[in-house]
């Protein structure tokens, strides 16, 4: 992020953490009384701005937090309650700016609507995306969250895009061996015509009034022709923006390494926050 992102996103973040901040506290508790908020002058970080710059540097490199404790001239227990408070409100921040990616199937529909009003037929990319969590403790936890593709214990978002590479859904996260066809049929429908591209992962998966395009699949003990090669190679030229789309947000290592945060649902929230 520049400074030019950076300073824009800034006042929307402080409206939104002075409004939480006033009814709230740093651990999530509602407050009795409502009072206005000020940071204390031997608070380690000094401004709200501080607070932005805290989050975004911990998203985007997701350190342990003894480290980045430390890097904040604090301890880990206070460097724990600032990321889980101040992810929330970046999150709200993200809403107000009208940024977050539509989370229901109902608000997937309003954004495909205000596509369709701009006149052409909307073209969109939809894929799945998996992150790794540590090893559950859980035997019946662990076998459900194993993911036999990556060969690791896994979380897994489905994620709409368009070809301008703008995540339009993210869905709920479901466990990694969760097969990404089964989450298009439960999750997201196509409500408007449309033009969507899809691996072959998604083989069968085609919605009424939706044109489907993907790449042919090889038969078993057969091979494809020249001219079936050169179609999938055409595909996959153009459906590479949506592994596009899914880098540029997973730039967050936050969301591209290991998460090892737990409480207050951090893992199933955070991929839509960076998304945004």
């Amino acid at each position: 992020m520049n400074h030019a992102q950076f300073s824009s996103l800034l006042p929307f973040f402080e409206a939104t953490h002075d409004d939480y901040l006033s009814e709230h506290e740093m651990n999530g508790k509602r407050r009795s009384n409502r009072r206005s908020f000020c940071i204390y002058k031997n608070s380690p970080l000094p401004d709200v701005t501080e607070h932005l710059f805290f989050i975004l540097v911990y998203l985007k490199n997701n350190p342990l937090q003894e480290y980045h404790a430390a890097s904040f001239g604090m301890g880990q227990k206070h460097c724990n309650t600032f990321v889980h408070c101040l992810t929330h409100i970046l999150h709200l921040s993200l809403e107000t700016m009208g940024l977050m990616p539509a989370q229901t199937d109902k608000e997937l529909f309003q954004r495909l609507c205000e596509l369709s009003r701009e006149g052409s037929e909307p073209v969109l990319f939809h894929d799945g995306t998996e992150r790794e969590i540590p090893r559950p403790v859980d035997c019946d936890e662990q076998k459900e969250k194993y993911s036999g593709k990556k060969k690791r214990h896994t979380v897994k978002n489905a994620v709409i895009t368009t070809v301008s590479c703008l995540i339009l859904f993210v869905s709920q996260t479901v466990s990694g061996k969760m097969h990404d066809k089964k989450m298009a049929d439960n999750m997201y429908s196509f409500p408007v015509p449309c033009t969507l591209y899809q691996d072959t992962g998604y083989q069968g998966y085609a919605p009424e009034g939706v044109t489907i395009i993907q790449p042919v699949k090889k038969s078993k003990g057969k091979e494809l022709s020249a001219r079936q090669k050169d179609f999938n190679t055409e595909v996959s030229r153009i459906r590479v923006r949506v592994e596009h789309t899914i880098g540029s947000a997973k730039v967050m290592r936050i969301v591209k390494d290991e998460c090892r945060l737990r409480a207050n649902s951090f893992v199933e929230r955070i991929f839509a926050t960076c998304a945004a």
